[in-house]
This record gives structure tokens, sequence and C-alpha cells, in this order.
């Protein structure tokens, strides 16, 4: 009930400033005591410290405490444009708190008999007050700051927090559109493949059709998921590699080095397929009928690597130039940046002897729970 009214960590910042100020004060008094220059001679040691310490702590904090709901309400009510009118409040505490304070300290001192009435009307006289209201009005803007700070910060963290949440969503709606791209257009290069194949041999194709069914039946079960297993992953690629090698028969070979120790790392759903349907697309030409593709995939303690290999035709232009014409590798690599940002690497490019195609990628290293 209490926390619904008094922010409980900020009255504890507050209670350690106050608590460092009164430690201070009663060092000075202790001091002027000593060498009899105080006007708190009159008081015991022990009067001292009661009234000085410990009454005037819990009236300070009671006080603060009222105050720092006052500017939560005027924070969220007035805001940035309403500065003037809260200035002038906490001016009017600030010279408000010199009278409130003494007045309940010393009434609580008389009433358990620390000090006597005459020692009473002295604490709460106008004289007493001015002696001390620049101190007073220091000490209550410090506190009057500290709370303004914690409340500005909880604003940002709120916003930086609203603002997280709203990238998260805007990321998982562009991954959704980006899968949603990717679907149809596996389709399609799939259905061309069945298309081709219908003239060669019938029999085929129609098997072609039924793995593809399968292939495309493990897809969907995956479509609301971003990241999956990489043995999960390997078993849709292995699927799409069984439909093609229908097509391309003993004219494609495919060699795979997998570490053991990788398969329940988590990677983007259908990362490896458009890949792998570029190098079967565009690794045969007219120098090219026997295409081999390697897959390489291990990590170390931070990062997860794939490198994936073919021998066929090489680029005919930078990988930059060529990407805006294609939609699968495009689509691989704004999905890569949109689920890691920067910490992530993506690059194709010729093999040295410009024979061949090499495609690295370096993702954040992430086990499955």
């Amino acid at each position: 009930m209490l926390q619904k009214y008094i922010d409980l960590k900020l009255l504890k910042y507050l209670a350690v400033f106050y608590t460092i100020v009164v430690v201070l004060v009663q060092f000075k008094k202790s001091y002027y005591k000593l060498i009899g220059t105080s006007s708190y001679g009159p008081l015991s040691w022990g009067q001292l410290f009661n009234h000085g310490v410990f009454i005037d702590w819990f009236v300070v904090i009671g006080f603060m405490a009222f105050i720092s709901y006052i500017t939560k309400l005027m924070f969220e009510s007035w805001g940035a444009k309403g500065w003037k009118k809260i200035i002038w409040v906490h001016l009017f505490f600030s010279f408000f708190i010199g009278y409130f304070i003494f007045f309940v300290t010393a009434v609580i001192s008389f009433l358990i008999g620390d000090i006597s009435l005459a020692e009473t009307s002295r604490y709460i006289s106008f004289k007493h007050f001015v002696a001390v209201v620049e101190v007073n009005f220091l000490v209550y803007f410090a506190m009057i700051g500290i709370v303004n700070v914690y409340y500005y910060i909880k604003k940002v963290q709120n916003i930086e927090l609203q603002k997280a949440q709203i990238e998260t969503h805007l990321a998982t709606a562009k991954l959704n559109m980006l899968k949603a791209q990717l679907h149809p257009h596996f389709i399609f290069n799939t259905l061309n493949s069945i298309s081709a194949l219908i003239e060669i041999d019938k029999e085929k194709s129609q098997n072609l059709i039924a793995d593809f069914g399968d292939l495309f039946r493990d897809i969907l079960d995956f479509k609301d998921k971003n990241l999956i297993p990489l043995y999960r992953e390997l078993a849709l690629l292995d699927k799409y590699i069984d439909i093609v090698s229908i097509r391309f028969s003993d004219h494609l070979l495919i060699e795979k080095y997998i570490e053991n120790n990788v398969k329940n790392t988590l990677v983007p759903h259908m990362l490896l397929q458009p890949i792998f349907e570029n190098a079967i697309k565009h690794g045969y030409g007219y120098n090219t009928t026997e295409l081999k593709i390697k897959l390489k995939i291990y990590k170390d303690s931070n990062y997860l690597y794939f490198e994936i290999e073919n021998d066929g035709e090489p680029l005919t232009a930078a990988f930059e130039d060529l990407l805006p014409n294609g939609t699968g590798l495009k689509n691989t690599r704004d999905r890569l940046k949109t689920l890691y940002g920067n910490d992530v690497k993506f690059s194709v490019k010729n093999n040295k002897n410009d024979k061949g195609v090499f495609t690295f990628i370096k993702i954040p290293l992430k086990l499955q729970t």
C-alpha cells in the first residue's frame, strides 16, 4: 500500500544523503560544544544526540517522503511546461521545511522530556530559523535535485524500454515479412524444377511433388519461429537436396563437414536453403556441367561459422552489386541483419582461382535451452 504513494528506492537514496548531512552537522555541533562556543551547551551529550540526530532524521525523511510524492505528481501533471509553478512550490517548501522541522522536532523532544518549555520556544523562534535558513534551503534543494534526477532517469529508462519494445515489434514484423517473401520465392523455384522434370521423367516428377509436399509441410511447422535448432535446419536442407538431386542426377555432389557439438545451436530458419539454391542455380554453366558443393559448420566460444563453397561458375560482378537483382540471398542478408544487428558477417566472393564461389557466415552462438 505504501509503495503506491512513496517510491521506497527513492526514499532510501534520500535517507542516505540526509544521513551524511546529519553526521556532518552533528560533528560540527559536537566540536563547538567541546570548545564551549555553542548554543547547545545546556544540552547533555545524550540530549544533543537524541534531539539533533534521531528525531531530526525521522522528521526530515518523513517530510521528504511527502515532498517526493508531491514532486512526482507535479512531474506527471505539469511536465516541463510547468517548471515555473514547480519552482515556486519548492521555494515555498524550502522555507517552510525549516519551521516544520524545528517545530515538530522541538515538540517531540519536549514531550519525551529531552528539553524544557523555554528551550522548545527558543528552537521554534524566528531567530533560530534565520540562523540556519541557508543550510535548510541548500539541503532541501539538494534533496529535491535527487528526487528530480531520480524521476528523470526513471522516465528515460521507461522511454528506452518502450523504444526497445517497439524495435523488437518492428524487427519481428520485418522478419515475418521477409519469411513471407521467401516462401513464395522457394515455391516458385521448386515448381520450376518440377515443371522442367515432367518433360523428362513423369515418374520422378511425381515423386518430386510428394517430396516437395513433405518439405513444405516441415517449413510451415516453423513458420512462427525465427530461430530453430541447427539439426532441424540441416534436416530441411537434406530434404531440399533430395529434391534437386532428382533433377540433376549424378551431376551434383554435396559434401558436408559438421562438428558434432554444434547441432543444438540456434540458427535462423531457412538460412542454408537459399544459399544452396543460389549455388545450384548459378553454379552450372556452359563450362560447368558437374557441380560440387561443400558445407562446413563449426564454432568457437562466441560464434557459429558457416562455409559454403562450390566449384561452379564464378560471380560476374561484386556480390553487393548483384544482391539487388536476387531475392534469396538479399532476404538472407536482411534477416541476419535484423536478428543480429552488426554482430554478424555475411560475404559471398569468388574463390582465389576464380573457379566457384565461397560463402561465409558468422553469427553469435546461441544454444538451445
